[in-house]
């Protein structure tokens, strides 16, 4: 008896009774993975994961943008006097915006890929991704450049990165910005390119630009996301359901 004064189960019946319940939940954790909700949650997992990469590199630019309005970080290196060190942080801006860029073109290259090989079959869904594509996208000429910026930096050279301070009563304002001129010298740009670099001025505000980008680059993966799972919603309820009921059963083999 245990100590409520309850009889407990042998250890060698309740051991038995784990052993026969072990084969039992693999063949049904098999199924699970097999089934039809499980895939279309991995296809939504897919989505994000394909968006992260490209989000996880402009938030890296961004958070460098944000580290210099602190003024005991930004002081040193706005310095005249330490050249190197303003140097050195436009190195990093270019790298940081190389890679926003490069993932920029994975993600696209990517989503494409994965919307050809697992929905390719749903007329519906891949019309309504294609007018999507070309609305938010293919029809703004700042989404165009940034497209032609990866073009530029792959055949041409890295953009020439330029800091921009502007002081105000209490603090300062620091951000980076691409000239228009070296920009223009490169005849890869097609003519809405073109056009929009030169109706930018003097400078393209660069960080301004990927972060409108990369906004709508969220909102868009989001509705990709909610209208894969939407589509799959009966397979995923039904797979939800039998998770639980698994979970349940291993709790009672195992005494979780």
């Amino acid at each position: 008896m245990n100590e409520t004064g309850v009889q407990s189960e042998p250890a060698d019946e309740r051991t038995a009774a784990e052993d026969a319940g072990r084969p039992a939940l693999v063949d049904w954790q098999r199924r699970l993975n097999d089934s039809s909700g499980h895939r279309a949650i991995a296809l939504g997992a897919r989505v994000k994961r394909i968006g992260y990469v490209f989000q996880g590199n402009v938030a890296q630019y961004k958070s460098l943008v944000v580290k210099l309005q602190d003024p005991a970080v930004s002081g040193p290196i706005v310095d005249v006097r330490n050249p190197e060190a303003h140097d050195g942080l436009l190195s990093e801006a270019e790298r940081l915006l190389h890679n926003v860029l490069t993932a920029m073109s994975m993600r696209v290259d990517q989503q494409r890929r994965f919307m050809g090989k697992y929905l390719h079959d749903d007329l519906v869904l891949m019309s309504e991704y294609s007018e999507k594509v070309v609305s938010l996208f293919k029809d703004d000429p700042q989404a165009g450049f940034l497209k032609g910026l990866r073009n530029y930096i792959t055949h041409m050279q890295l953009p020439v990165a330029q800091s921009r301070q502007t002081f105000g009563l209490d603090a300062i304002d620091i951000t980076f910005t691409l000239p228009g001129d070296p920009l223009l010298e490169w005849r890869g740009w097609n003519g809405i390119q073109r056009t929009w670099i030169a109706g930018q001025g003097d400078v393209v505000a660069i960080v301004d630009a990927v972060d409108t980008y990369a906004r709508k680059v969220g909102e868009f993966d989001k509705w990709l996301f909610d209208r894969i799972a939407l589509k799959y919603r009966a397979d995923i309820d039904v797979y939800m359901h039998e998770c639980a009921k698994f979970n349940r059963e291993h709790d009672r083999v195992f005494g979780g």
